[in-house]
């Protein structure tokens, strides 16, 4: 059960604080994003990810679903959502399976926070300011104040409750 509700959270995590919108994932499209992904389209691997996390057209397959979301990185390398994705199928996993992919999820979400990408700075100051392994007060202020400056509300509110302690 444990694991259903982080995957689960998994998913909210990869479609609304990944910044992708649900709306662009068509479960009927399943085939065709396989032959976009064998095309080396980076979309067609991404969404292909996305199907066998969900389980929709395939049976449901985190390993593969990682797959499908590092070939999207390998195609198209500066794709902000596809670092980001990665970074939580590690992080998750982390959460759940004991620590062997934090630091590789750190790495990924600070290569998307350099890209750009709000949510990952956000997350880096989460990772920063509440894992014990990882704690660090300026570490997670740094973040949540790139976070802040790309526009991130959750990211500005962190930060000014870091200040006020």
């Amino acid at each position: 059960m444990k694991k259903f509700l982080i995957s689960l959270f998994s998913w909210v995590c990869v479609f609304l604080v990944g910044g992708l919108n649900a709306a662009e994932f068509d479960s009927s499209k399943v085939k065709s994003y396989e032959k976009k992904c064998t095309a080396k389209s980076a979309d067609g691997c991404f969404y292909l990810g996305v199907a066998y996390f969900l389980g929709e057209g395939f049976e449901k397959n985190d390993a593969k679903a990682l797959d499908f979301f590092k070939k999207a990185d390998e195609f198209k390398p500066n794709n902000p959502l596809y670092i980001s994705t990665i970074a939580r199928m590690y992080y998750y996993d982390y959460k759940t399976e004991g620590g062997t992919t934090l630091d590789e999820a750190i790495k990924l979400f600070d290569r998307a926070c350099k890209l750009k990408d709000a949510e990952s700075c956000f997350e880096l100051g989460e990772i920063y300011n509440f894992d014990s392994s990882k704690f660090d007060n300026s570490k997670a202020a740094s973040y949540y104040k790139l976070s802040c400056n790309l526009k991130d509300m959750d990211g500005c509110l962190k930060l000014r409750s870091l200040k006020d302690r």
